[in-house]
């Protein structure tokens, strides 16, 4: 089928991360028209207006999105498909104008927002098979309850220091540098969670102060906790890290930015299809930047092949 003659659904988060997109916006839709591109655009209102959005599309039989925004307004996407009532959602194909705040799935895949590599990257339909995390748990009502992810997701550390993230945009705007900021920020409020981790192979139980899962290696605006994961392996990688002591806090830091964080002596590195988490008491947690509360035990999973992508 010609791209001309495919439906494209186009959602665009005019509040993402960049505020310029609020005028950018008009541009790509200008830039959509000029190249002929059959679409349907609806922008995003409020937190999980995203979700509805998503899976009303594909129910009336969009199998291709765009999507205009950051990290957060993906995994809402997703999560509006993988919630609908399609029997083909691994036929659904996503594209991506990258407008967050650490756009970190983009940049596994090297997607800018230059207009002009967008219908470039639209026409040439290279597209790769990408593998989602589902997250399964009991909400606070003891209702099952899944939430999916596209890039990662991590409790503790991650969890917050996208909390307090989400709290800094509101004063600074969503520019990277908030995310370095806030890592720094986390790190005088570090707390330590009795946790018990199985995977595939193997349990163990120690007192831990973050878990981060990648489906993408990227988190947190291009860190690399979890440098090998890949979103076509249909593995989830994991990296938790043990308490560390206050003079083993340079070290890792020197680590995590160099994306070496597995290597410090405190870390604990899983690779597997199913992961379980338990832990006694709350614990901040995050998929693809949005917060997220959940109950204990959960388990995650990988999703293999579960929609496509197009790269350039």
């Amino acid at each position: 089928m010609s791209l001309r003659n495919e439906k494209w659904g186009v959602i665009v988060n005019p509040y993402s991360g960049k505020r310029r997109l609020q005028k950018d916006w008009t541009n790509i839709y200008y830039l959509l028209k000029k190249a002929e591109i059959n679409f349907s655009e609806q922008l995003t209102s409020y937190t999980g207006h995203a979700i509805e959005i998503a899976r009303t599309m594909v129910e009336a039989g969009y199998r291709h999105l765009l999507i205009v925004g950051g990290d957060g307004t993906l995994n809402e996407v997703v999560n509006g498909i993988y919630t609908s009532n399609i029997t083909d959602k691994n036929a659904v194909t996503l594209a991506l104008v990258p407008y967050g705040t650490g756009n970190d799935w983009a940049r596994y895949w090297g997607i800018t927002r230059k207009r002009k590599k967008l219908t470039t990257q639209l026409f040439q339909r290279k597209s790769v098979p990408i593998d989602l995390g589902k997250i399964s748990y009991q909400d606070h009502n003891s209702q099952n309850a899944t939430r999916y992810f596209i890039n990662g997701a991590g409790w503790g550390f991650d969890g917050t220091v996208v909390r307090i993230t989400n709290k800094l945009k509101h004063y600074l705007g969503g520019s990277a540098w908030v995310y370095s900021l806030s890592v720094f920020l986390t790190l005088f409020t570090l707390k330590t969670h009795r946790m018990r981790l199985t995977d595939d192979h193997r349990t163990v139980q120690r007192p831990f102060f973050t878990i981060a899962i990648g489906n993408g290696c990227y988190s947190g605006g291009g860190l690399k906790q979890v440098p090998e994961a890949n979103p076509t392996d249909g593995l989830l990688h994991i990296t938790a890290m043990e308490q560390i002591k206050l003079r083993q806090i340079p070290s890792a830091l020197k680590l995590l930015f160099s994306g070496r964080l597995p290597e410090h002596p405190c870390a604990h590195s899983f690779v597997t299809t199913k992961f379980t988490m338990e832990y006694e008491s709350a614990i901040d947690a995050e998929t693809d930047g949005v917060e997220l509360c959940t109950t204990t035990p959960l388990q995650v999973e990988i999703v293999p092949q579960a929609l496509h992508m197009l790269i350039p």
